[in-house]
């Protein structure tokens, strides 16, 4: 089985470079253009899938939205885990274990702006020194989103690997990171070098239980590599 793990459209708050997490901001127009190039970049490529997860978050429920007229096969039915729902419109399963990680009273404010003011020490740990980063709840330690990340690959993705060919996962920069991070068992320090434009693609592949990634960045659209555009 082929899981694609897919970051969103662009957001206002992708653009101004701003803390997003768990904060529900919806896909600018050109967050949902880069959704329907990746679709029909898909299409043509004659990717189709059997299931499609979505976060929770509208962003992300936009982007598989448009994903899903497509390149879905097949409208999702049933669930079998209370963590999820089906979204009615678009068939797809929305998963609260791969919501974007919390950043707490730190969303909305400019990554620039939590490293350099030191005001924000600790919080500017999470993106430089996120081993000796702590979490002031409501925002998520990394343990917490490795937890829920790998329950979800457990749970709803090694079970699947004799019925679907391929599912997709639609969620978030931060998310996504610690994805990559269980399937090549890296090191907690190399979390932020993983680099994941919006609606980037990442394909891991999984065969009797065990998952390793295949292909990491595929885009379907021209990407600038200079352009500042927030990566949480």
């Amino acid at each position: 089985m082929n899981v694609y793990i897919m970051r969103h459209g662009e957001t206002d708050w992708n653009k101004q470079g701003l803390v997003q997490g768990s904060a529900d901001i919806p896909l600018n127009e050109y967050g949902k253009e880069l959704a329907r190039l990746t679709a029909e970049g898909l299409y043509k490529d004659g990717v189709r899938f059997d299931r499609i997860y979505s976060s929770p978050y509208i962003r992300a429920m936009q982007t598989s939205s448009i994903l899903a007229e497509k390149t879905l096969l097949k409208k999702a039915t049933e669930t079998h885990s209370p963590l999820q729902m089906i979204s009615e419109e678009s068939g797809v399963v929305i998963d609260s274990r791969i919501r974007e990680m919390s950043f707490g009273k730190y969303e909305g404010i400019r990554i620039a702006e939590l490293r350099t003011n030191k005001d924000y020490i600790e919080i500017s740990k999470c993106f430089d020194d996120p081993i000796h980063y702590v979490n002031e709840p409501p925002a998520e330690s990394y343990d917490d989103v490795f937890n829920r990340v790998c329950s979800f690959l457990k749970k709803e993705i090694f079970p699947r690997q004799d019925d679907c060919e391929n599912v997709l996962i639609v969620c978030h920069g931060a998310v996504i990171r610690a994805f990559i991070s269980v399937i090549k068992r890296l090191m907690l320090s190399q979390y932020w070098s993983i680099h994941q434009p919006n609606c980037s693609i990442n394909i891991a592949k999984v065969e009797d239980k065990e998952i390793c990634m295949i292909e990491e960045n595929r885009l379907y659209y021209e990407h600038h590599p200079d352009a500042k555009r927030g990566f949480v």
